[in-house]
C-alpha cells in the first residue's frame, strides 16, 4: 500500500462572518490524480463545490484550477473562484503584493482574473471578471408552469421587460424576477414540476430574485443589510439543493439587469443570498456597459478561512 498526502484549506465565501456564506474546500497537490479520484474527494467534503489547485499550464495564468460539485466537474463557478484566490494569497501560496493585486486562475472556461484588495497583507475582498460575456436564451414560455416549479404563481412574476429567461456568463441559470422579497422567501422548489419544465434545458437551475431597496429588514444579519436585491438559487439534482451564494448565477443576473438598464457606465448591485438557509451571503456585482452593450461583468465579496488540514490517500 502506498500513501499520498494532500493539503486542504476550507473557507466560507461571500461573507465576512464565519459559519455563513458558501463553504469551499481548496485542495493542493492533486497533480496527476485521475478525475474520478478528484470527484471522490469532492464527495467526501460534500460541499457545494471543491477546487483543486495545480501548477499553471498557461503563461497567462497564476494557477490551474479545476472545480467540482459532488456530482460533476464544472467549467466555471463564482464562489470557488473567489474563495480559491483568497486562499492562495491568505496562505502565502501566492505572495501578497501591495494593497491591490491580481491572480489569474486557469479554469475550463479560460483564464479568469481575480482582483484582490488587501489590508496589512491580508486579502479582505476579491472580485472576478467573467471569462465570457452574458448570453441569454428563452426556452420556457409556459410561465404558469415555470412559477409552479419554484412554488409560486404567475402573479408573483414581474413580467414585461423582466420576463424569465435563461442567462449565463459561463454557467447558465434560469433567471426568474419576482415582485417582492416575500415571494423570494416563499419560494419552494417543486422537484416534479421542475423536471417537467426545466430539467434538460440549457439553463435548468432557477434563480429567484426581487429588488429589495424598498423592503429593508432590520432583522437581517448586519453583513447583508442594505442590499439592493434578495435572491435564492436552487440547484436540483445536486447534493446541495439550494446554494447559499452563487457567483456564477449573480454574474448572469448582473448581465440580465444591465441589458435592461437604459444607460451606459458601471452598473452595480449588492445581493443578499442564503438568508432563508441561515447562511446569509453578500455578493457585490457589477456590469460595465458602453454604447448599449455589456463589455464586462464582475462579481466580488469577502471570504473567511475556516480550517486547514491534510487528506491521506491510500492505494
Amino acid at each position: 500500500m502506498t500513501m499520498r498526502t494532500l493539503r486542504y484549506v476550507t473557507a466560507d465565501v461571500f461573507t465576512s462572518v464565519p459559519f455563513t456564506g458558501n463553504q469551499l474546500a481548496v485542495v493542493f497537490g492533486a497533480e496527476g490524480l485521475p478525475t474520478e479520484t478528484l470527484q471522490a474527494i469532492t464527495r467526501e467534503f460534500n460541499y457545494a463545490e471543491s477546487t483543486f489547485v495545480m501548477a499553471a499550464e498557461d503563461a497567462r495564468t497564476t494557477r490551474r484550477v479545476r472545480i467540482f460539485t459532488p456530482e460533476m466537474e464544472v467549467p466555471f463557478a463564482g464562489h470557488p473562484t473567489i474563495g480559491t484566490a483568497h486562499v492562495l494569497v491568505a496562505t502565502g501560496e501566492v505572495p501578497a503584493t501591495g494593497d491591490q493585486m491580481t491572480v489569474v486562475l486557469g479554469e475550463n472556461v479560460g483564464p479568469v482574473p481575480v482582483s484582490l484588495r488587501l489590508e496589512s497583507g491580508v486579502p479582505v475582498h476579491a472580485q472576478l471578471t467573467t471569462a465570457l460575456l452574458p448570453e441569454e436564451r428563452v426556452e420556457v414560455t409556459d410561465l404558469d408552469a415555470l412559477a409552479a416549479a419554484v412554488g409560486l404563481t404567475r402573479d408573483d412574476l414581474v413580467g414585461g421587460d423582466h420576463m424569465p429567461t435563461g442567462a449565463s456568463c459561463g454557467l447558465p441559470f434560469q433567471i426568474i424576477p419576482v415582485r417582492s422579497v416575500a415571494a423570494v422567501t416563499r419560494a419552494r422548489l417543486d422537484q416534479a414540476a421542475w423536471r417537467r419544465v426545466l430539467d434538460g434545458t440549457w439553463a435548468p437551475w432557477p434563480m429567484v430574485f426581487a429588488m429589495a431597496r424598498d423592503e429593508q429588514d432590520a432583522s437581517l444579519p448586519a453583513h447583508v443589510q442594505g442590499c439592493d436585491i434578495r435572491a435564492r438559487v436552487f440547484v436540483p439534482g445536486s447534493t446541495v439543493p439550494e446554494d447559499p451564494a452563487t457567483g456564477s448565477a449573480n454574474a448572469a443576473l448582473a448581465g440580465y439587469l444591465a441589458a435592461r438598464t437604459p444607460r451606459d457606465g458601471v452598473l452595480r448591485w449588492e445581493v443578499a443570498q442564503g438568508v432563508e438557509m441561515g447562511r446569509a451571503s453578500r455578493l457585490s456585482t457589477e456590469a460595465e456597459k458602453s454604447q448599449g452593450a455589456v463589455q464586462a461583468v464582475r462579481v466580488g465579496g469577502a471570504s473567511v478561512i475556516m480550517c486547514e488540514g491534510t487528506l491521506t490517500l491510500r492505494h
